[in-house]
């Protein structure tokens, strides 16, 4: 009998590494409080996400490791569309101010986390 190869094989690597990210997503949001109306939680997941991701690009990490870690473990566990929402929905509740911040605050601490794992890494 043989062995899983090929695409089963990358398929079954990126499903193992969201089998951990998702959970690791929930728990972490959800330990972090609120500040006022800001999704402190998606923010931090997103921008550790960015670091852990830059840090595995600018590293020599390749293969079967890429599929499990890149794509299913930090494919999970960051979160572009829960950013998406939550800023609508603060500015749809009045909150511009939080939305805008959280927007701001998304982009410029994501970038930072790349930036600090290409001054680390790369």
């Amino acid at each position: 009998m043989g062995g899983i190869s090929g695409l089963g094989f990358e398929i079954l690597l990126v499903g193992a590494g969201g089998l951990i990210g998702a959970p690791s997503r929930y728990l972490v949001s959800g330990a972090i409080p609120r500040l006022k109306e800001m999704p402190i939680g998606t923010l931090a997941v997103n921008t550790m996400g960015s670091f852990v991701l830059a840090s595995l690009t600018f590293s020599t990490v390749s293969g079967s490791l890429v599929y499990f870690l890149s794509i299913g473990m930090l494919g999970s566990f960051t979160t572009f569309s829960t950013f998406a929402y939550e800023s609508f929905r603060l500015l749809d509740e009045g909150e511009t101010t939080s939305s805008l911040l959280n927007i701001v605050f998304n982009v410029v601490l994501c970038l930072t986390g790349v930036a600090a794992a290409y001054l680390l890494f790369a």
